[in-house]
């Protein structure tokens, strides 16, 4: 269906300002301050705020009976706008890997969102090897479970970014849920210090679970810009958030204390007047073919 959002507010770096969209043959086609004059359906959303669909980091997505895998989706991340889950598989043995990766698969089949898949490892098992299976499989993120200094010392990096190259999966520091802060920052100071020397993409924090990722962090990983945006020739994904007082007053989205009136995922409601519609299947696992390319 072609149509026409118009007069809906955008908020960006902290200022608000009109914005209008215009939807045909399932496609952007223009997003700008214009006002449009089509002959076709127009929607006055003068009374919304309007974002993109959110990319979330959700790690360890419990292997649920669907009733319960319904909920969680719904609660988790429809109801908050989000379009598109990166989450995990764990592999402590490089030969379960294939098993690993199969079965996270299996248990994302009814997912109603796209998703990214990356693998996490314990350092002691990062080798060339496992780059070489990732490449192979087009996993494009390895998290890294930092423990003991030693382990990352013991990491033959060198070997790690030939056998990266060109594919680059991007390496990202994962910590132990029991670890305590200080000796987290530790492990991170040595992390980045031993990363930038190698040249190695990576990010220099751990990926946070409550927060949509922002683009400097879809960009390291590939995603941008085909999530996370909006723009002309981009996927019909996008929120409306229903301009209350708090609004008003602020020109900001906190986006853990609301949720959207509406949400599009590649051109289908997902949530509509607050309440989500589960499309079991309707998720993809996104592939990526390079990452790191708009940084």
């Amino acid at each position: 269906m072609d149509y026409i959002i118009e007069n809906a507010f955008s908020i960006e770096d902290g200022k608000r300002s009109k914005v209008s969209m215009l939807v045909r043959d399932c496609e952007i086609r223009y997003y700008g301050s214009k006002s449009l004059n089509h002959s076709i359906l127009k929607m006055d959303a003068s009374s919304f705020i309007i974002t993109p669909s959110f990319v979330y980091f959700a790690p360890d997505i419990p292997d649920l009976p669907f009733e319960q895998f319904k909920v969680y989706f719904s609660d988790c991340f429809l109801k908050k706008g989000c379009g598109t889950v990166i989450t995990n598989f764990h592999v402590s043995k490089l030969k379960d890997f294939d098993k690993m990766l199969v079965n996270k698969r299996k248990l994302l089949l009814n997912s109603p969102i796209d998703f990214l898949l990356g693998v996490t490892v314990p350092a002691i098992i990062l080798n060339p090897l496992l780059i070489i299976k990732c490449k192979q499989a087009k996993i494009p993120i390895i998290f890294v479970e930092l423990s003991r200094m030693r382990d990352l010392e013991k990491i033959a990096w060198g070997w790690i970014k030939d056998v990266s190259f060109p594919y680059n999966p991007i390496f990202i520091p994962y910590f132990p849920s029991s670890m305590k802060t200080y000796r987290q920052s530790l492990l991170l100071r040595k992390w980045n210090s031993t990363l930038q020397s190698e040249k190695l993409l990576h990010l220099s924090q751990p990926l946070r679970p409550d927060l949509p990722l922002t683009i400097e962090i879809t960009k390291k990983i590939g995603l941008y810009p085909k999530k996370g945006i909006l723009k002309v020739g981009g996927e019909i994904s996008y929120n409306l958030y229903l301009q209350n007082n708090e609004f008003n007053n602020d020109d900001s989205i906190d986006v853990n204390k609301c949720e959207p009136s509406i949400s599009v995922q590649k051109g289908k409601f997902a949530m509509v007047n607050e309440k989500p519609i589960f499309r079991p299947g309707y998720g993809d696992e996104i592939t990526i073919k390079k990452t790191s390319l708009f940084v």
